[in-house]
């Protein structure tokens, strides 16, 4: 060789080491100050974010919804539907960003729901509502109250606090509303809200019999009461001394307030006063409502907190409160809902479960590395943890169950990139003729597989930050918080790690070196011995192999698509606490749904004595807590009013268990026997146990529509009973009932001779038994209304109804009888309506044992849905509820797998600069999922959301170790185009199989703790951590053989499409 030439190659061989030796990674490997300061970044950084960050039990939940609620006293659910929600509906159904509108027209409100579509600006959508409603001719009717539209807003239940005792309502309620105001007051305490009471009102009763010995009328009472109680600004008064406001200041607060109003002056002097001939009582509003704790009147407040709020220091502070306050003996204040206990039993758990994670990385990674490298390789997770943690803050990601379960997951894949890393820069520092910088040519050498790896895991994540619905909200923080740590890690690896495993002393002495030199003669043994050779067998007869592997895979799939692996979208989640929901036919008495209520608490009370007395240390409850004639909507505590329904026909009662530590019977296992025992109750609508954590609603609902009222009646009932012959289906009910009798009143000739209107007389009625509302006066934080009614005599019977006397238009008065007739009828209780169409509702709760929610919609619509459609033409049906949103929430999961797996491809196509292999790395993917369903098989779990949404991020997980072995195979053959493709896959896996199976090793220890986990709270997130763990482990196990066999494959359909080319060509 020439000099000229040798001149060449050490210009291009200098030119080399300058590009190896320039950029960020070279230039943090020559400073170490730089790389410490970026770690301690990293650490400090975290830690000063994780004071911040606001601690919480699960994530706080937009729920999305728009409410616009009218109430329009005295009116059917045929004038509400007519004059309030058909209109509403129309005007906001096309607005955009709206979602979805579901309407309920019921006596005297109605009520409109408008759902948000996911990613769109909420406050804009309210806006958009608001204008159109407002642009509204001629609304809301005449006689509606002013329309109220609220975005519901996030909130989280902290506590319930419940006061009680032998005392009067009145006094219950005075001191509620002292402590109401004394929490609100608290500096960290902003949402506080009294539940389970009746509000306050001034109630004016006047008999018709006193009315008719003065000659009045209710109008008339109505009228001098709103002229007295007035407080009217009259100007300013302009003097030489300067202005003076002039007003009448009237208004009365207290019901002592309007006794002494001038109804009359007679002609004798004498006056007639309103205390004179009415009965008027400073009370609560006429509504049948009870509600009871522990078998004493109660009163409940539901103290909530925005998303910016922390739920522990809120607990402290109000605990501080309940622990000093001091109260009369007859009235006591407890804590009845601490959601603060379970969180921090949550945390506990986790965290419990990530130290042993890390313990058993940790002690994986001494057995097969130095120590030095094993330390820093671990102290990786610490400063990935940190660093993603300040990152994941800076996007909203709070301290709660579901982010503590995503350090878990990461906990081993976080030390992938600096094993790799690590491995390589020892590697190059034991060579013989070790380059002059072995930790930066290290780095150099890994740098690209190692970015793609993670890259290729960031990418099967992030799509999961777009999945929809409520269930996508609470585990959006899984992604974020894993991309976050990852690229940290991958910061981590290129920047500091280097730097401290820039000198090539060890650190192993003594035991550890003799351990690890043990572990290592014994791994290549058993790559010599057992890998290899096998793996030559597999490369021989690999047809035969590939058809295997295909076989195991179809097996799964079928396993799965079959129905044999049940799915069920979200697990049971272990609750302490019970709440069962009866509805009795609408018009029942309150007294006889009380009763039925009351047989319900009894049947708990004798279970509790008789069968469970032997799986607690005492009773297996703490307390019982019974509303009647409400049910609240959030289970949290009992609802406030905007949340809550009221009626006779309506209950609730609450049980708090013991904890589940502390008790042998899960909380859905007590539910079930209690269920069980008590039976069906008479003309019950519906009776509901709820058990779980979480709750959505019916396991099942279904949406008739079709034009023909009375058809769709018909329709839903038939579907309503076949649905309840269907074996593994209870609580069967819809949402058709017939209303209460109502009596219509129609104007005689005689009516309408004198002069009345339809108007005048409905006005009149319902001022006399609804009472008319004359004023409405603000008494501290509660708003008081001032209502003058007949007394509840006269408004209980037709007969009483028959001896009204109407005010005719000269004045005079009439008999009711005479200026009208009367008929009865029936009316629907409530109508409602979907997206424009009246739908009827039937909804049912499932056995999941037995049946699931999908397995039980596929036996309908192939059955009685298709037998219903025969039998009534033009019929309808959709899901609706939960299962409308799991369909479009997994069908939003399918995409974003799609999504993650063309991003993966893309960037393994750029790495590796070709499309086949980057094909051949994914054929993987499926080996993991298979791996997946068999570990839910062997572990005894059934299929959920939350599994599949693991197995879309195990597709980024499982192809890390494929893309460092093809990644080496690729090098060795741009190093020596003469080596056979046999020998480069063997030598590939023989390079690769350490890392391969350390990082396999760590992940899967870091998850075994909580795929341990006995606890019944942590039992729902297992699922997740099964499809990481098996699939991962399968498709590695899988991985050093099929990989080497794909790429022989690969190589002869290459050399027989060259035969067959070349034979074209001759």
């Amino acid at each position: 060789m020439s000099d000229k030439q040798d001149k060449i190659i050490d210009d291009e061989k200098a030119a080399s080491d300058n590009k190896r030796n320039s950029g960020l990674v070279a230039w943090f490997h020559g400073n170490h100050a730089a790389a410490n300061i970026l770690m301690l970044f990293f650490l400090i950084a975290g830690l000063a974010s994780l004071t911040q960050m606001v601690r919480e039990t699960f994530p706080t939940i937009d729920p999305k919804i728009i409410t616009v609620t009218v109430p329009y006293p005295g009116a059917t659910p045929g004038d509400v539907e007519s004059g309030i929600t058909r209109r509403v509906e129309e005007a906001v159904i096309g607005v955009q960003g709206v979602k979805r509108v579901e309407s309920n027209a019921q006596e005297g409100i109605g009520i409109i729901t408008i759902e948000i579509e996911d990613f769109v600006n909420g406050e804009e959508v309210l806006n958009d509502v608001e204008t159109e409603i407002d642009s509204l001719q001629d609304f809301p009717p005449e006689n509606a109250e002013q329309v109220n539209i609220v975005r519901v807003k996030p909130r989280s239940a902290v506590l319930t606090l419940v006061v009680y005792g032998d005392a009067e309502r009145v006094s219950l309620r005075e001191w509620a509303e002292t402590i109401e105001d004394q929490l609100i007051g608290l500096p960290k305490v902003s949402l506080v809200e009294l539940a389970g009471t009746r509000d306050r009102e001034v109630s004016i009763e006047i008999s018709e019999t006193m009315l008719r010995q003065y000659n009045l009328n209710l109008g008339q009472i109505a009228d001098i009461i709103g002229q007295y109680s007035i407080d009217l600004p009259a100007g300013t008064l302009q003097t030489e001394s300067g202005d003076f406001l002039v007003r009448v200041q009237e208004r009365r607060y207290y019901g002592s307030n309007f006794r002494d109003i001038v109804i009359r002056s007679n002609p004798d002097g004498s006056l007639l006063r309103l205390g004179d001939i009415a009965s008027i009582d400073d009370g609560f509003e006429d509504v049948d409502l009870s509600n009871t704790y522990n078998g004493k009147p109660a009163i409940f407040l539901d103290i909530t907190r925005s998303s910016s709020q922390d739920t522990i220091d809120m607990e402290k502070e109000i605990t501080r409160y309940v622990e000093g306050i001091e109260l009369p003996d007859n009235i006591n204040l407890a804590v009845w809902k601490n959601q603060t206990d379970v969180l921090v039993d949550r945390i506990n758990l986790l965290l419990r479960n990530a130290i042993m994670g890390f313990a058993l990385v940790f002690i994986a990674l001494l057995l097969f590395l130095d120590l030095k490298l094993a330390f820093w390789v671990a102290f990786a997770i610490p400063i990935s943890f940190l660093g993603g943690l300040f990152f994941a803050s800076l996007m909203g990601v709070s301290i709660n169950m579901i982010s503590l379960f995503a350090l878990i997951v990461v906990l081993g894949i976080v030390v992938d990139d600096a094993i790799v890393t690590g491995e390589s820069i020892f590697t190059e520092q034991d060579r013989k003729d070790r380059p002059a910088n072995p930790a930066l040519v290290g780095v150099k050498g890994i740098q690209a597989p190692v970015t793609i790896g993670v890259l290729t895991t960031v990418a099967a994540f992030a799509p999961l930050i777009f999945s929809t619905g409520t269930l996508g909200q609470i585990l959006r923080p899984i992604p974020l918080i894993v991309i976050s740590v990852l690229l940290v890690s991958l910061f981590e690896a290129f920047f500091i790690l280097p730097a401290h495993l820039s000198s090539p002393k060890r650190w192993s002495r003594g035991y550890l070196h003799k351990i690890r030199e043990i572990v290592d003669r014994n791994l290549e043994r058993f790559i010599e011995k057992m890998v290899l050779p096998v793996a030559r067998i597999c490369i021989a007869g690999r047809y035969i192999f590939l058809f295997l592997v295909g076989f195991v895979c179809f097996i799964a799939f079928y396993w799965m698509m079959s129905g044999n692996m049940k799915f069920v979208f979200f697990p049971q989640i272990e609750s302490d606490e019970i709440t069962v929901n009866l509805e009795m036919p609408e018009g029942t008495p309150f007294e006889i749904t009380d009763n039925y209520t009351q047989q319900i608490v009894d049947t708990f009370t004798k279970l509790n004595k008789e069968s469970w007395s032997g799986h607690s240390d005492g009773d297996i409850y703490e307390s019982i807590a019974v509303s009647t004639g409400l049910q609240g909507a959030n289970r949290g505590g009992p609802a406030d009013a905007q949340r809550s329904s009221f009626s006779s026909n309506l209950s609730q009662v609450q049980i708090e268990l013991v904890p589940s530590a502390q008790r042998s019977l899960t909380s859905k296992e007590i539910a079930r026997q209690w269920r069980a025992e008590l039976g069906e109750i008479p003309q019950a609508k519906k009776i509901a146990f709820e058990s779980s954590l979480i709750n959505a609603g019916a396991d099942i609902t279904i949406e008739l529509s079709h034009r023909d009222g009375d058809i769709l009646d018909k329709a839903s009932e038939e579907l309503k009973q076949s649905m309840s012959e269907m074996s593994g289906l209870s609580e069967v009910t819809d949402s058709l009932e017939p209303g209460k009798k109502e009596f219509i009143f129609e104007l005689t000739s005689a009516g309408l001779a004198a002069g009345l209107t339809p108007f005048d007389v409905g006005r009149q009625l319902r001022d006399s038994l609804r009472g008319r509302v004359v004023d409405r006066v603000q008494r501290g934080t509660s708003e008081v209304e001032i209502v003058v009614r007949y007394p509840e005599s006269d408004r209980r019977s037709l007969s009483a109804i028959e001896e009204f006397r109407l005010t005719l238009p000269n004045g005079e008065q009439a008999p009711i009888n005479v200026m009208t007739d009367i008929k009865e009828a029936y009316n629907a209780s409530i109508i409602k309506r979907v997206d424009g169409r009246q739908v009827v509702s039937v909804t049912a709760d499932t056995d999941n044992t037995v049946i699931t929610a999908d397995e039980a919609i596929t036996q309908i619509m192939q059955n009685q849905y298709a037998k219903l459609q025969e039998r009534y033409p033009g019929l309808s049906l959709q899901l609706g509820g939960q299962n409308e949103d799991q369909r479009n929430d997994l069908a939003t999961l399918g995409k974003n797998m799609l999504i993650a797996l063309l991003a993966i491809f893309v960037m393994l196509t750029s790495q590796l600069r070709s499309y086949a292999k980057p094909f051949i790395i994914m054929l993987i993917v499926p080996l993991g999922i298979a791996g997946a369903i068999y570990g839910h098989a062997l572990m005894g779990f059934n299929l959920s959301f939350i599994s599949l949404f693991g197995m879309v991020a195990l597709t980024g997980v499982v192809i890390n170790d494929s893309v460092v072995l093809v990644d080496y195979y690729n090098g060795l053959q741009k190093e020596n185009p003469d080596i056979t493709v046999y020998d480069a896959a063997l030598q590939s896996l023989q390079r690769r199989f350490r890392p391969i199976l350390l990082t396999t090793l760590t992940t899967s220890l870091g998850l075994l703790p909580i795929l341990l986990e006995t606890s019944l709270q942590a039992q729902f997130i297992i699922p997740m951590a099964v499809s990481l763990a098996f699939g991962l482990i399968f498709a590695s196990s899988f991985l050093i053989f099929f990989l080497p066999v794909l790429l022989v494959v690969f190589d002869d359909m290459n050399r027989m499409t060259q035969k067959l080319l070349s034979r074209k060509t001759d």
